[in-house]
C-alpha cells in the first residue's frame, strides 16, 4: 500500500455519507494544492452516565433499538472514566454509524442514565478529539483506496496559512425596489482577486474590465468558470450569505443550470445560525465580511478597529480606509440598466467598485479573523458567523475534552427562563456629580474580571461547601484552590500568551498578525465572565458570575477609599475604572498612588494609567442634575483626543443630525471652553429643522430587528416601517429578519410609529419630532450643566443661571 504524507491547513471540514456511514471529509491545502481526505475510522458518539453502575456496555451494544419504526444500530459501547464537574465518574461511550442515529439513540437510552455530549457537531468533535486547529496546520499520513485519499493518522503541525480568495458582488434588476429572485434577473457580477478583476454582464459596455455574455444563464456560468479557474480557498462577499449567493442559487435553479462553486461538485447550502444566515460552500470558506464587521464593532475592538453606527459596505469602507467608494441610487439601478451608454458605464464602474472596496475590507479584517480562528481552534467559516460566547464555548469544550472533563449539556428552555428570572448583581458604579471638570486622571484595571477568575479559581467544578482549602467571595461562595478549573485554566493560557505576543509585537510593530493575535486573545479573555452568566451557556453558574462581580466591586471600593485617603477626589468609577480629580496633585503623585495599589493586588491583576485629561463633561440622570448618569461622559486628553462614552453619537439608534449636533457641542465645550458657541450650534440646528433645510440622510434612524419580523406584536417605529415596506413589496421578509432598519419619521400619520417609513421611500420629515425627540435630548443634558434651559435651545428664552 502506497502512503502519502501531507502537511497543510484545513480549509474546510464536514462529513459525507457512504451507505449507512457518516465519514469525516477534509479539504487540506498543502503546497498550494488542495486535497480531499476522508477518515472512515472516526465514529459519532455520546456518553451515558448509567443510573445502574453495574450496567454492562455489552448489554447496551446488543440492544435492538427501534425508533419511529426504524432500526437504529450501535457501532460500539465502551466503559471508561471521565470527570463530571470535578468528580470522577464511570461512563459508557456509545458510538453510532452515522450522525442521524445519535439523537435517536440518546433519546432511547435516556431511561438508562444521563446523556452527555449528544449534541456536539460531528466535525467539531473530530477537531477536538484529534487536537487539531484548522488554520494552525495539520500533518497527515494517508493512503489511496478506491480513488480516495484515506487518513491513517492526523495530528497538529505548525503551518503558516496561505489562503487564496475572490471577492464578489452582484447587481440585480429591481423595478419593485426589492429584487425578486423568481422574477428579476441578475444583471452584473463583479469580482476581484489580488491579481485580476472584472465585471460580467449581459450588455456590451465599452470598459476594459467588462466580460460580455449574451444572456443571464451564460453570465452565471461564466462566474462559475472564473471560480473554477481561480480556485479560491475563500469566497468573500458583503451580506452575501443573506443575499448574493442565495440569489444566484435561485436564479440558477430558475434558469436550469448548476451553480457549482464548491470543490466537490455539489451545491452550496443555506443554513441558519440563529438570526445569522450562512451559506456552506463545501471545500471552500464562505466569508461574509458584513458579519465580520458587525462582530468587530460589538466585541470591543471597535475602539481600535471599527467605530461606526451603520454597516453598509460604503460606511465600513470609509471608516476603515478614510476614502469614499463610488455610489449610485440603489433603488434606481433598474433605470440605469435601461438607460443609455453613460448610465451603463456608471453602473459598471459602481459594480466593480463594490468588489474593489470589499477586497480592501477583506485584507483589513482577515488577520483578526484568522487569529481568532487559530486561537479558538475552529474553522474560519465558523469563526465568521460566531458570537464571542460561541467561541468561548468551543474553547472550553476543547480544553475540557483534553482534560478528561465531560462537557455539560445545553440548558433546557425552562432552565433558561429560570436563569433569566434571577439576574446577577452587576458591577460597582460610583455616579459623579454632573458638571464640567478640569485635570482628571483615569486609571483602569487591566483584565479585572479574567484576573479575578484566575486568582480565585472560579469555575463551576470548583464550587464547594464542605471544603477546607478554598477561596471565598465577598458574598460567601467557596472555590477550591486545587485542582484548577477549566475556565481559569484556559483564561490563564490566553493571558500568558497575550503577554508574550505583546512583547514580540513591541519588537516587531509592523507585524499585523501579531497585532491581530493580541486583539483576538483580548477579545476572547474578556468574554469569559459574560459567558459564565449567560443563560444559554453550558458553563453557566450564577454563583461563579456573581462572585466575579462581587470581587470586582470590592476591588473598586478599596481603590476608591485608598485614593481618597491620599487626597484625591474620586468623581466617577465603573466596573474596572476610577476617575480622579488631581486637585493640585502632580502626575508623579498619581502614578505613585497606582504603584501602591499594584503592590497589594493578587496575581496578574494590575492598575494601569489610561491617560491624563484636560477637561471632562459628566451629565446628570433625567430630572436630577446632581446625580450623574452611568457611563455617560466626554473627556479631552492632553494630546487633543476626545473620548466619548454613552452619548448618542456613539449609538446607531439616533439620527445623524442628533449625533453630529452633540459632537459639535462637546467639542465646543471641551476644546474651546465656549458655552456660547455650544448654545449657538443647537439653536442653529433647531432653526434648520424648522426651515426644512436638513438633508434627509441626516435624519435616518437605524435600529436592528433582532428577531423574525412576524414574531413581534409591538408597534415600534422600526417595525411599522419594516412591515409597511413588506406590505408594499419594497422589501422581502428575508431582507428584514434580523436586519438593521433605517427609517425616517415623516409628516404622514398620527403617531410616531405611523409616521415611520424606511429611508428608501421617505419623502418628508417631521421637524418637531427631530427637535423634541432627537436634537434636544442629545444636547440638553450637557448644556443644562452650563445653565441653559430647553426654551433657550429652542430660541424661546434667555439663560437662567451660570
Amino acid at each position: 500500500m502506497d502512503y502519502v504524507e501531507l502537511a497543510g491547513i484545513i480549509v474546510d471540514i464536514d462529513y459525507t455519507s457512504a451507505g449507512d456511514r457518516s465519514i469525516i471529509r477534509i479539504a487540506l491545502k498543502s503546497n498550494s494544492k488542495v486535497y480531499k481526505l476522508l477518515d472512515p475510522s472516526f465514529y459519532p458518539y455520546f456518553y451515558l452516565n448509567p443510573f445502574n453502575q453495574g450496567l454492562d456496555p455489552s448489554t447496551i451494544a446488543s440492544m435492538d433499538i427501534i425508533h419511529d419504526g426504524e432500526r437504529v444500530s450501535i457501532h460500539s459501547a465502551t466503559k471508561l472514566q471521565r470527570n463530571i464537574k470535578g468528580k470522577e465518574s464511570n461512563l459508557i461511550r456509545i458510538e453510532a454509524n452515522n450522525t442521524r442515529s445519535i439523537p435517536k439513540l440518546s433519546e432511547h437510552l435516556s431511561e438508562f442514565g444521563t446523556r452527555y455530549e449528544y449534541d456536539i457537531l460531528f466535525w467539531k468533535r473530530y477537531l477536538i478529539d484529534k487536537g487539531i486547529s484548522p488554520l494552525s496546520g495539520a500533518k497527515v499520513t494517508a493512503h489511496q483506496e478506491n480513488g480516495n485519499l484515506i487518513i491513517d493518522e492526523i495530528k497538529p503541525s505548525p503551518v503558516e496559512p496561505s489562503l487564496t480568495h475572490i471577492c464578489f458582488d452582484i447587481e440585480t434588476y429591481n423595478p419593485n425596489i426589492a429584487p425578486r429572485p423568481e422574477i428579476d434577473p441578475c444583471i452584473m457580477i463583479s469580482y476581484e482577486t489580488d491579481d485580476r478583476r472584472g465585471v460580467i454582464t449581459t450588455k456590451k459596455i465599452d470598459k476594459g474590465f467588462i466580460t460580455f455574455c449574451p444572456d443571464e444563464k451564460s453570465m452565471i456560468l461564466k462566474f462559475v468558470e472564473i471560480i473554477k479557474e481561480v480556485d479560491p480557498d475563500i469566497i468573500a462577499g458583503y451580506n452575501s450569505s443573506n443575499f448574493d449567493v442565495p440569489y444566484l442559487m435561485k436564479r440558477a435553479k430558475k434558469l436550469g443550470i448548476d451553480f457549482d462553486i464548491t470543490r466537490y461538485g455539489e451545491e452550496a447550502k443555506e443554513e441558519n445560525h440563529g438570526l445569522i444566515k450562512a451559506v456552506k460552500i463545501p471545500g471552500r470558506i464562505n466569508l461574509d465580511v458584513y458579519n465580520v464587521a458587525r462582530f468587530v464593532s460589538i466585541v470591543g475592538a471597535s475602539e481600535t478597529l471599527l467605530k461606526i453606527n451603520r454597516f453598509t459596505l460604503g460606511d465600513v469602507y470609509r471608516a476603515i480606509t478614510g476614502d469614499t467608494k463610488r455610489t449610485v441610487d440603489k433603488k434606481n439601478i433598474w433605470q440605469q440598466w435601461d438607460g443609455g451608454r453613460e448610465e451603463l458605464e456608471e453602473l459598471a464602474e459602481y459594480s466593480l467598485s463594490d468588489s474593489i472596496s470589499l477586497n480592501a475590507l477583506y485584507h483589513f479584517f482577515m488577520p483578526l479573523e484568522a487569529e481568532v480562528s487559530k486561537v479558538t481552534g475552529t474553522t474560519l467559516a465558523e469563526t465568521a458567523i460566531s458570537t464571542t460566547g460561541q467561541l468561548v464555548e468551543y474553547l472550553l469544550m476543547k480544553h475540557a475534552t483534553w482534560n478528561r472533563e465531560i462537557i455539560s449539556n445545553k440548558p433546557s428552555e425552562d432552565e433558561i427562563r429560570a436563569r433569566n428570572a434571577n439576574p446577577i448583581e452587576g458591577a460597582y458604579v460610583k455616579t459623579p456629580e454632573a458638571g464640567i471638570y478640569d485635570h482628571i486622571a483615569v486609571f483602569d484595571f487591566r483584565g479585572l474580571y479574567p484576573s479575578i477568575i484566575i486568582a480565585n479559581n472560579i469555575d463551576p467544578s470548583t464550587l464547594c461547601k464542605d471544603c477546607t482549602d478554598y477561596h471565598v467571595s465577598p458574598e460567601g461562595s467557596k472555590f477550591l484552590k486545587k485542582p484548577q478549573g477549566i475556565v481559569p485554566k484556559v483564561l490563564e493560557i490566553l493571558i500568558a500568551e497575550r503577554s508574550d505576543v505583546k512583547k514580540r509585537y513591541k519588537r516587531n510593530p509592523d507585524n499585523k498578525y501579531l497585532a491581530a493575535r493580541s486583539q483576538a486573545l483580548k477579545i476572547l479573555a474578556n468574554s469569559f465572565y459574560g459567558y459564565l452568566g449567560y443563560a444559554r451557556s453550558r458553563w453557566y453558574s450564577r454563583d461563579c458570575a456573581s462572585s466575579v462581580t462581587a470581587f470586582g466591586r470590592e476591588t473598586i471600593s478599596n481603590t476608591i477609599k485608598e485614593a481618597e485617603d491620599k487626597g484625591f477626589k474620586v468623581i466617577y468609577a465603573d466596573t474596572d475604572s476610577v476617575f480622579l480629580l488631581m486637585q493640585g496633585k502632580t502626575k508623579e503623585e498619581a502614578q505613585g498612588f497606582m504603584s501602591d495599589i499594584n503592590k497589594k493586588l493578587p496575581g496578574a491583576m494590575e492598575l494601569e494609567l489610561e491617560d491624563f485629561y484636560v477637561r471632562g463633561v459628566f451629565v446628570g440622570k433625567k430630572g436630577k442634575s446632581e446625580s450623574g448618569a452611568k457611563k455617560k461622559y466626554a473627556l479631552l486628553s492632553e494630546s487633543g483626543r476626545i473620548k466619548i462614552k454613552g452619548f448618542e453619537l456613539v449609538r446607531r439608534d439616533w439620527s445623524n443630525i442628533s449625533r453630529e449636533t452633540q459632537r459639535k457641542v462637546l467639542e465646543a465645550i471641551l476644546k474651546e471652553g465656549s458655552k456660547e458657541k455650544a448654545l449657538s450650534i443647537v439653536k442653529g440646528v433647531v432653526q434648520d429643522l424648522k426651515d426644512g433645510s436638513v438633508n434627509m440622510k441626516d435624519l435616518v434612524i437605524y435600529t436592528q430587528i433582532r428577531k423574525k419580523i412576524d414574531s413581534y406584536d409591538s408597534k415600534s417605529p422600526e417595525l411599522h416601517a419594516a412591515k409597511k415596506a413588506l406590505a408594499d413589496g419594497i422589501k422581502r421578509k428575508d431582507e428584514l429578519d434580523g436586519a438593521t432598519i433605517g427609517y425616517v419619521i415623516t409628516k404622514n400619520g398620527s403617531s410616531i410609529s405611523e409616521k415611520a417609513e424606511i429611508e428608501d421611500t421617505a419623502k418628508s420629515y417631521d421637524p418637531e419630532y427631530y427637535i423634541n425627540h432627537q436634537v434636544l435630548p442629545a444636547t440638553l443634558k450637557i448644556l443644562k450643566e452650563l445653565g441653559f434651559s430647553e426654551e433657550e435651545l429652542k430660541g424661546e428664552g434667555s439663560q437662567k443661571k451660570l
